[in-house]
C-alpha cells in the first residue's frame, strides 16, 4: 500500500499584523514545516468607504486623505514582506498576497481558490459571540463559505 499524501501542501494565511493573525501565522508555519507544505500569505488592505479616495489614490493625487492611504498601504506591504521573510528564514516556501477589497472574507476566499489552498488559517479578532455578531467576523464569514478546511486560531 502506498504512503497516504501529505493533508495539507497549500496553506493560505490571512495576516494584517494585528496580535490575532500573528498568532495564525505561527501556526500556519508549524503545520507548513509538519506538511511540507508551502503558504500563501495574503494581506487584505481594507477599501475605503468613499470610492474616490481609491480612484484618487491610482491617480496620483495627493490630498491629505490620499496619503494616509498611501501610508496605510505601505504599512500593510511592509509588514507583508517582513512576515514573508521570517517565514523563509525558517526554510518555508512563501508566496505573497496583497488585495485591496470592500469585503476582506470575500477576498481571502478568492485567492484561496485562486492558488487553490487546501487549508485557510486566520486568526480570530472577536473575543465573543457579541462582538463578533455586532461588529461582523471575518473568521466567520470565511469558515461558512470556505470549500476547504478552515483554522481559527485564538
Amino acid at each position: 500500500m502506498s504512503p497516504l499524501p501529505p493533508l495539507y501542501s497549500r496553506l493560505l494565511v490571512a495576516t494584517g499584523g494585528a496580535p490575532h493573525s500573528v498568532l495564525a501565522v505561527e501556526r500556519a508555519a508549524q503545520l507548513a514545516e509538519h506538511y511540507g507544505a508551502a503558504i500563501h500569505l495574503v494581506t487584505v488592505i481594507p477599501q475605503g468607504q468613499g470610492g474616490l479616495e481609491n480612484v484618487a489614490l491610482a491617480l496620483g493625487a495627493g490630498g491629505p486623505d490620499t496619503r494616509t492611504a498611501q501610508a496605510e498601504r505601505q504599512r500593510f506591504e511592509t509588514h507583508l514582506q517582513q512576515t514573508a521573510q521570517a517565514l523563509r528564514s525558517r526554510g518555508l516556501t512563501v508566496r505573497e498576497h496583497l488585495v485591496t477589497a470592500l469585503k476582506p472574507a470575500d477576498a481571502i476566499l478568492t485567492v484561496a481558490h485562486d492558488v487553490q489552498a487546501d487549508l485557510i488559517v486566520l486568526g480570530r479578532r472577536h473575543t465573543s459571540a457579541w462582538s463578533a455578531a455586532l461588529a461582523g467576523s471575518v473568521s466567520d464569514m470565511v469558515s461558512h463559505a470556505s470549500p476547504v478546511d478552515v483554522l481559527v486560531v485564538r
